[in-house]
């Protein structure tokens, strides 16, 4: 039996589970993928475990365990489906077979579905388990559905989600302040759980000269005009609503200003009322991250319109790191000061969300010093290093427990265990 002090300094064999298409341009993806290249990079031996689907050209060496494609079965994007019964049991399959061959010693799984299928192999195997928790069910589930009955039901389904499932897990970690006093008020204890914001890339966006810039906007027809970016899913979580209502606003005082939505959602997986878009708005397919960086870099504002509180999203601290002033919603505002590095929207309305953008259009040299104030905050508050430390002290703390568990009931006299 490993004695509790060898545990220290180890390097970890752990499974990353991700019940979605991995990896893709989403945020949470994006976490994933730059969590286990971290780890990996340590010395560690992560792999994941993961839906058949992916962007197999982002995954640089990282070792994915999939499941088997499906016939007629796929898992689009976010949120709620039939087929995700089925290519979940299919995961939980594949997560046991590679506990048991590849010597796994820790679950680290993501999000809810994914705990769930790490719960029941922990069941199976006795292998703990890490649930990173990246939102609240009971706020984003609902977002999913239209009529009103069905939110309901919705947002019933996600609160006993977020009362069950986080507290049965080994140990939690949460990506925002407020995500943990929400998961301790549902039965989280204090010592099991830990915040660990994500981190950012500054190196993924080198400076652009704006011959570079010039040559991006000539690639996209979009010429000089005032141009305004959002960048990710098209969920009803992002509440792009918003930035549709806004940019009719601008556009009284800045009649060319575009509104690019650069997502890579298929065409036939959009929303309804993303596939007629009002005067000012392109939607741009970007099934890359050097799209995604091209687009950011030439922009002249990026937008989070967000109004969920629970999450951290990712395309801030992109927008940051590309040392783009950005018009945050104050819910998702997450890694954003009002006036020093971004600017922060209380009002849910679209009048004051253009008032936002009118004024730091209206003021380049503004616009230019919250941008490079951002990229700071980025390069001293967000970087990787710090997250894979502070991931790498669960994992020790997780595997000091079970050894020192063991050894105890090793030690116990017989009676005592009958007992």
């Amino acid at each position: 039996m490993m004695p509790v002090d060898d545990v220290r300094g180890r390097r970890y064999r752990v499974a990353i589970v991700a019940a979605c298409p991995f990896p893709t341009l989403q945020g949470s993806q994006l976490l994933i993928r730059k969590l286990a290249q971290g780890l990996r990079a340590r010395g560690h031996e992560p792999v994941v475990v993961t839906y058949a689907e992916g962007l197999e050209e982002a995954l640089a060496g990282l070792p994915v365990r999939r499941i088997p494609r499906l016939p007629g079965l796929r898992a689009a994007g976010s949120g709620p489906c039939a087929s995700k019964l089925a290519l979940d049991a299919a995961l939980l399959v594949r997560l046991v077979r590679v506990i048991t061959r590849e010597g796994i010693e820790l679950m680290h799984a993501h999000n809810y579905e994914a705990a769930l299928v790490g719960l029941a192999a922990r069941r199976l195997t006795g292998v703990p388990l890490i649930y990173h928790s990246h939102n609240a069910l009971a706020e984003e589930l609902p977002t999913y559905f239209r009529s009103r009955t069905a939110r309901r039901l919705a947002h019933f389904v996600g609160a006993i989600a977020d009362r069950e499932v986080p507290r049965r897990a080994d140990r939690c970690i949460a990506i925002c302040r407020e995500l943990v006093g929400f998961l301790r008020a549902r039965g989280v204890g204090e010592g099991a759980i830990a915040l660990i914001a994500p981190g950012g890339s500054p190196e993924e966006f080198p400076a652009c000269s704006r011959a570079d810039v010039a040559a991006i906007r000539a690639r996209f027809d979009f010429g000089d005009r005032p141009l305004l970016l959002y960048t990710g899913n098209v969920d009803g979580y992002q509440n792009l609503d918003l930035l549709l209502a806004s940019i009719g606003i601008v556009r009284r005082t800045f009649g060319d200003a575009l509104l690019v939505l650069a997502t890579h959602t298929a065409p036939r997986d959009l929303p309804p009322h993303l596939r007629r878009l009002p005067a000012g708005v392109r939607l741009v397919s970007a099934g890359d991250f050097a799209t995604i960086r091209d687009l950011t870099r030439a922009a002249d504002l990026a937008l989070c319109p967000r109004r969920a509180w629970s999450g951290f999203p990712m395309k801030l601290l992109n927008y940051m790191a590309a040392a783009k002033a950005v018009v945050v919603s104050a819910a998702s505002a997450k890694a954003v000061r009002n006036g020093v590095d971004g600017v922060v929207v209380e009002d849910e309305g679209p009048e004051a969300y253009a008032a936002a953008i009118i004024g730091l259009l209206a003021d380049p040299v503004r616009r230019r010093a919250l941008g490079a104030a951002a990229r700071r905050t980025v390069e001293g508050e967000y970087g990787w290093e710090r997250v894979i430390d502070q991931v790498e002290s669960i994992y020790e703390a997780v595997l000091q427990r079970d050894v020192a568990a063991a050894e105890a009931r090793a030690a116990a006299p017989l009676g005592v265990l009958e007992a």
